[in-house]
């Protein structure tokens, strides 16, 4: 006896392969009962990815933060039989599918700030082990700035550095520039503070930066007026997986419904290059010298492991004899798996103004800063977190032979743990003037791993065959 089935494997970028029925048994394609059917199904794809921000945050008029998306293709492999029916009607099937995707950015950001804002950069996981605190106010007649910055480097040095500048109530400006060094040649802090009080009013601001074998950071806060920051950055992603499934399918009216549940597992892996330097070249507010230059480079890949299952459901209407259109959901739960390795580089050089040369007072440097470079060959840090995913998806299949299909689909996938470098730091004030505080740290307890979410919109092309 013959079967009055037809079946088209309906694949779904990075998802699961079903099988659905033909409405019409006059125009199916008949199967025999007597042995199972297998199918096979190929596809290729684009997909365009959206990626947690990570490593820094941009507040203030003029900030160039925004999403940064990546590009690429996928690739994938699916595999479907059946397993007959399993009770009241229903049709058991099996399935597998594997996929892998490659994604690309290069990007180019000019932040030309005007106004209160605040920065801060970080390179890899941050330093060692540092306590930043910035504050900064400024009224009509007055103006006061600070930096109080911690630090202890992985080899045990470290350099303590407390930086102030206060104006008013006449008109005048002052800017308090420093560098500082644990006379080891593995570590060094960059800053200064700046007031000013003209006709028009008050004005500060803050700088610090620093830097050791295991990563840097940079923040400024208060008034970032002509504080231009120039990134040039590449982000890779290879986003891999598979799927095994066990479903069944069964038909109200036109419409077949499918199910399925299984376990997964996913491979996540992410570079971010800073190809050319962050340069730092701070505007003054006197005309008497020049801040020196702060630079810094870095890398950083992330390597996560999902392991899981999903559960999903699809519903396919026929459009005609030989087509139809399917929709479908899934979601799915995944003990997440992360680690972090970085590098990069870290320079301060020049400018003529006041210098600190390890601990001690404020001494003159007009003839500049001699070039100090840390390179940071950075650690491996670890965590692990719980991660949810979803997927809606919408498909389009028709017979082009009497047992191959062509189908189109698009899909939009979401991930809700994605690992990114953790950047510590609380914010109070800056909203629409100068009068605010920032404090970072890093190292001790703090988590060098954060998460952010992932979303992916891809478009593909499949093609089905029956054996």
């Amino acid at each position: 006896m013959k079967s009055s089935a037809f079946l088209l494997a309906v694949p779904f970028l990075l998802g699961t392969t079903a099988l659905v029925h033909a409405a019409d048994p006059a125009q199916a394609v008949y199967i025999d009962d007597a042995r199972p059917f297998f199918s096979l199904t190929g596809t290729v794809g684009g997909v365009v990815m959206d990626l947690p921000d990570g490593g820094g945050l941009f507040l203030g008029e003029g900030a160039d933060d925004p999403n940064d998306l990546l590009f690429g293709g996928t690739v994938g492999l699916s595999a479907a039989a059946g397993t007959g029916e399993v009770f009241g009607g229903l049709q058991g099937f099996i399935g597998l599918n594997l996929f892998g995707t490659y994604a690309y950015g290069d990007f180019n950001k000019t932040s030309a700030f005007t106004g209160p804002g605040v920065v801060v950069m970080q390179g890899g996981a941050g330093p060692e082990f540092s306590i930043i605190t910035i504050s900064t106010s400024s009224g009509l007649t007055s103006a006061t700035a600070s930096v109080n910055s911690t630090h202890t480097n992985p080899q045990g040095g470290g350099e303590d550095v407390v930086a102030s500048s206060s104006n008013g109530p006449g008109i005048g400006a002052e800017d308090v520039a420093y560098t500082s060094n644990a006379g080891v040649g593995n570590s060094f802090q960059w800053g200064g503070v700046q007031t000013g009080v003209s006709a028009t009013g008050g004005s500060a601001t803050a700088y610090a930066a620093l830097a050791d074998t295991n990563g840097g950071v940079f923040i400024a806060a208060g008034n970032l007026d002509g504080l231009t920051l120039t990134q040039d950055y590449t982000t890779e992603v290879i986003y891999a997986g598979g799927d095994l499934t066990f479903g069944v399918s069964g038909q109200n009216g036109t419409t077949t419904w499918q199910g399925y549940v299984g376990p997964s597992y996913r491979y996540l892996q992410q570079r971010n290059s800073m190809n050319s330097t962050l340069l730092v070249d701070v505007p003054e507010y006197e005309d008497l010298g020049e801040f020196p230059l702060f630079s810094m480079t870095s890398n950083e890949s992330y390597t996560s492991h999902y392991a899981g299952g999903i559960a999903g459901l699809m519903a396919t209407i026929p459009v005609s004899a030989t087509s139809a259109f399917t929709l479908g959901v899934e979601g799915g739960a995944y003990y997440t798996m992360a680690s972090m390795d970085s590098d990069g580089q870290y320079r301060v050089w020049g400018g003529s103004l006041e210098d600190i040369d390890g601990p001690g007072p404020l001494e003159p440097a007009l003839d500049g800063v001699d070039l100090q470079v840390v390179d940071a060959d950075g650690a491996t840090y670890e965590a692990d977190t719980i991660a949810f995913a979803a997927r809606g998806t919408a498909a389009y299949t028709m017979a082009i032979a009497q047992n191959a299909q062509l189908t189109f689909s698009g899909s939009v996938d979401y991930l809700s743990a994605v690992a990114t470098a953790a950047v510590n730091t609380s914010i109070s004030g800056y909203d629409g003037d100068d009068d605010g505080s920032v404090t970072y740290q890093s190292g001790g307890s703090n988590n060098r791993i954060a998460w952010g979410h992932m979303v992916n919109f891809s478009g593909s092309v499949s093609l089905t065959g029956q054996f």
